[in-house]
């Protein structure tokens, strides 16, 4: 994901104008709403938040244990 640069596409953004205002949209709706995500390629855990920070967006993983006393 870019969250340095939401603007950004890929060739496989068959649309590239459509995706960088979607990819827009969606991070701007999870930072504001603190949806909690996931990312096929995202380093493990893969699962976090994204947050605004300035005109871009950090992602936020949450932390991981693989202790099930914790739950």
């Amino acid at each position: 994901m870019q969250f340095d640069a939401p603007s950004i596409t890929i060739k496989f953004d068959i649309d590239q104008k459509l995706a960088a205002i979607q990819r827009q949209r969606a991070f701007a709706d999870a930072a504001k709403n603190g949806y909690l995500v996931a990312f096929a390629h995202m380093y493990f855990p893969g699962v976090g938040h994204v947050r605004k920070d300035g005109n871009h967006y950090r992602w936020i993983p949450v932390p991981y244990t693989n202790d099930a006393t914790k739950y």
